[in-house]
């Protein structure tokens, strides 16, 4: 049986049942980009050069630690690009990822029409991981817009790379879109092989590998108005499908589905592949096998015939000046080369379990020199075309330097590397390691607006916004201070140097209002608090007044305690009527973090706090404050940020359901 390859291929009478596994590659001998997935183009532009509006979710300027991460130069959890959905249906996405750290801790997210892990959900990934392909699939309608990025959480590395979306469910191999993919970009080589196993082999030397499109033509030789060379053809798309048919030398025209139907005893099941080549034009092959019926009932009849099978599959390859008659030798195992102008011949030899054999053949022209074309006369000189518009202003550059540069445009960059403040010629104030652009007068600060930040810690030069705690620092003018935010509870320090005075205001949804006025130079602490359980005025100097829902009390019925809690930390407490006063002195002897328990000693019973009880600590000589939690059961725990030495000071006054202690 003869088969040449042109509008179609056809191969008949192959009916043992088996399967012809297909896969692609770059490389002859199937290694280089090998698959089993013909790939689709890119919906996203840009993919070649990354040009257009990409952006990075992070960036490295230097070596060292970026923003918690370790990181080098150029590096980041990497860059993505919104894709605007062009219609509805099914997508996928994919992209290559690799980390390094055991504690990177790295997430996918996906946000769409602005809300972040609804239709895709946030994809924790891991650690420490080499290169992996992720991929997910997505319904979307037509002007959606959805964008991926993968975040790094700990500290760790993240590589990122091939950003692809494509329409259907399937994750196929990384190609450009259609406005960059050449025919380089296509698999070279097509590889087969037929078993009886439904799953496809991801051995490449399981394949027998051929050329699947021509060498690229050459051009004319160098010359006026020469004609060049056509360009070689490859496959851009293969598909096959399949159909049950009670005919087996005539293909169905309908039912053709692209999983293999149930099959019919005594009928045909068609094979159909079309492949379609970078210049548009198709071919088609089919192949049909029967599906053997079971025989009739009888007694001692004559054994039947054994089924035929195919039992190799041998294919070589030869050149030849022509084009419709097959080569009589020269045939070998691998492609050979072939001149521009003749002919690559392809023999496929299928031998059957009956010993006998059918051969098929394909042809492919390699293309021809373009004739060099006669060189024309020279002609006159034209006159001289008006002047085209300006050329666009290059990109603005940048500086880096500790020395304000001598060449400035409009839009410059200047990143002052300097670690003292400078002040310029014209009176410019240069703040030390500050980025600034020059507008064309003067420099500018380099400012970034948004409008929306999504982060887990945010610092700024005065202030931090950190696990829920909100804390901004302050002063001026002899007096400074901090305010904190944190959950229920804002308070309001503040020291002035100038009086040698403290003053510290505080809410808490619980504690109610408490206002703590100090003199450091005599000692004496004025102190206010109110709450649903009472109003109470006090003077460490004097008297106090307290008013309840069980009436007006004034001082008396005084007690003092004093004890160490631990680390090194005194609290004294005096205690007059119901209200019990605590004040902070000693000096941090042992290293504290956050949530650590006080085991040196307890508030005594008499002093306890009928709920739980928050004394806000300021470190002397610091911006600094933390607090501590006094419990109902007199334990004390440490909450804020972690000292191993320093003087803590503060103020906080309960009520207490303790019977009065002697």
């Amino acid at each position: 049986m003869k088969i040449v390859a042109s509008n179609s291929i056809t191969v008949s009478n192959v009916n043992d049942g088996s399967i012809t596994h297909t896969a692609w590659a770059y490389s002859a001998d199937g290694t280089d980009g090998f698959t089993t997935v013909y790939p689709n183009l890119n919906l996203l532009d840009g993919t070649k050069d990354f040009s257009g509006d990409w952006w990075l979710v992070e960036r490295c300027e230097n070596d060292g630690t970026y923003k918690g991460l370790t990181v080098k130069k150029g590096e980041g959890p990497g860059i993505t690009k919104q894709f605007i959905v062009p219609k509805d249906g099914v997508y996928t996405f994919s992209a290559y990822v690799k980390s390094s750290g055991d504690s990177a801790d790295i997430h996918r997210h996906v946000t769409l029409n602005t809300v972040s892990g609804k239709a895709v959900p946030i994809k924790p990934m891991g650690n420490n991981f080499d290169w992996l392909r992720d991929s997910f699939q997505v319904t979307l309608k037509e002007g959606d817009k959805i964008y991926a990025q993968y975040n790094v959480y700990g500290s760790g590395v993240l590589w990122n790379a091939g950003h692809k979306w494509e329409e259907g469910s399937t994750a196929t191999p990384y190609i450009q879109s259609a406005s960059e993919v050449t025919t380089a970009d296509w698999p070279s080589y097509i590889g087969q092989y037929t078993d009886f196993t439904q799953a496809d082999s991801t051995n490449p030397s399981d394949y027998t590998w051929s050329l699947i499109r021509g060498n690229d033509g050459k051009d004319g030789a160098n010359g006026k108005d020469g004609i060049a060379g056509k360009d070689g053809v490859g496959i851009k798309t293969t598909v096959i499908t399949y159909a049950i048919s009670t005919s087996g030398t005539t293909a169905p025209t309908t039912g053709w589905t692209s999983s293999v139907p149930s099959l019919v005893k005594g009928q045909y099941l068609w094979t159909k592949t079309v492949w379609t080549y970078t210049d548009n034009s198709i071919e088609i092959g089919y192949s049909v096998t029967y599906i053997a019926k079971d025989g009739n009932n009888g007694n001692d009849g004559i054994a039947g015939k054994d089924g035929t099978g195919i039992k190799t599959t041998t294919i070589t390859y030869a050149g030849s000046t022509s084009g419709t008659t097959a080569p009589t030798s020269g045939w070998t195992s691998t492609v050979p080369t072939v001149a521009a102008g003749s002919y690559l011949w392809t023999k496929t030899v299928w031998a059957y379990t009956d010993n006998t054999s059918e051969t098929g053949y394909s042809v492919a022209k390699m293309g021809n020199n373009g004739a060099t074309g006669p060189q024309g006369p020279q002609g006159n000189t034209g006159p001289q075309g008006p002047t085209g518009p300006a050329g666009s202003n290059g990109n603005p550059g940048k500086v880096v330097s500790d020395t304000e540069p001598t060449t400035k445009f409009k839009g410059l960059t200047w990143k002052y590397s300097g670690v003292v403040d400078m002040t310029l010629g014209d009176g410019t104030k240069i703040l030390a390691g500050t980025e600034y652009y020059w507008n064309g007068t003067v420099w500018a600060l380099y400012e970034i607006n948004a409008h929306n930040i999504n982060g887990d810690n945010l610092s700024v030069t005065n202030g931090t916004f950190k696990d829920g705690k909100i804390e901004s620092i302050w002063g001026g003018n002899g007096v400074n201070g901090t305010t904190t935010i944190e959950g229920s509870h804002l308070q309001i320090y503040s020291s002035n140097s100038t009086t040698n005075t403290e003053n510290t205001v505080a809410l808490d949804n619980l504690q109610g209002y408490a206002q703590v006025y100090t003199d450091r130079n005599t000692g004496r602490a004025i102190t206010v608090q109110a709450s649903f359980q009472g109003f109470f005025v006090s003077d460490s100097t004097g008297p106090f007044v307290r008013v309840t829902p069980n009436g007006i009390s004034t001082s008396s019925d005084k007690s003092y305690s004093s004890l160490q809690i631990g680390a090194g930390i005194t609290i004294n407490l005096e205690r007059r009527g119901d209200i019990v006063e605590a004040t902070l002195s000693g000096s941090i002897n042992s290293p504290l973090s956050t949530n650590t328990k006080f085991v040196v000693g307890t508030i005594p019973f008499g002093y306890r706090p009928n709920r739980t009880a928050y004394i806000m600590v300021h470190m002397t000589a610091s911006n600094n404050s933390s607090h501590i939690d006094v419990e109902p059961n007199g334990i004390c725990t440490w909450w804020g940020t972690s000292f191993n030495a320093g003087a803590p000071r503060g103020h906080q006054m309960w009520f207490t359901n303790d019977s009065l202690q002697n």
